[in-house]
């Protein structure tokens, strides 16, 4: 594999450029969006076949899976589960992780989709459903500025993306992207009940309870735990 990265540098120094600077994307972010500020031209460069697969076997051999969705404007590398287990997450992120898919997909089943299937929110409207839904797992409530910090974590992964404050609503609008289904999808939502069902769970949350399984962070260390 080295050759082929060799070989494209020696061929097209500016593609090889664009190439590495695609890794180093997914490598800090896990995702990358059309609609964010420089994503475009990189989504645009990891279209072209030839790095598509370029790409996809340096990540192989990481544990990851090169995931491309032209449709739904994103591209992504998700952890092969069978090699390197499940990331761990803590509580609070795994709950507003699975919030913000249960709210695209009411956004999906009720026609409220934008452009690349995204959903638009509230951030106030968030805000009352993870109360709701904390409240009847009898967990505490984070108040709402931490709620916020994990929204922005998720937004840092091109996850979801936030909007100016609108002072008059006092409230930020919160597009959820349809990358979101991907993220916490069923492999996850399978993972996430057989952590349920542990009886250390509900006591140390799953970044503990998967301590003894080995699980492997992402590719950068210093990135938040990916779904």
């Amino acid at each position: 594999m080295l050759s082929e990265f060799q070989t494209l540098d020696a061929r097209d120094p500016r593609r090889m450029q664009r190439v590495t600077q695609v890794i180093s994307h997914l490598l800090r972010n896990q995702f990358l969006h059309v609609e964010d500020r420089g994503s475009a031209s990189l989504l645009d460069i990891l279209l072209k076949s030839d790095i598509e697969r370029l790409v996809s076997d340096y990540f192989d051999v990481a544990g990851f899976r090169l995931v491309v969705r032209e449709s739904e404007g994103w591209a992504g590398i998700i952890p092969d589960t069978e090699l390197i287990g499940h990331p761990r997450m803590r509580i609070d992120e795994t709950l507003v992780l699975l919030l913000m898919r249960r709210l695209w997909e009411e956004g999906v089943q009720e026609g409220d989709v934008e452009r690349y299937g995204s959903v638009l929110v509230w951030l106030n409207a968030a805000y009352d459903a993870y109360q709701d839904m904390v409240a009847r797992a009898r967990r505490p409530a984070l108040q709402i500025g931490e709620f916020k910090a994990l929204v922005e974590g998720l937004e840092r992964r091109a996850i979801v993306r936030m909007g100016d404050m609108d002072d008059e609503l006092e409230d930020i609008p919160v597009t959820i992207r349809a990358l979101v289904a991907t993220v916490a999808g069923d492999e996850f939502l399978a993972h996430l009940e057989q952590l349920l069902a542990r009886a250390d769970y509900q006591d140390t949350g799953p970044e503990e309870a998967d301590e003894d399984r080995g699980d492997a962070d992402g590719p950068d260390d210093d990135r938040e735990d990916a779904a």
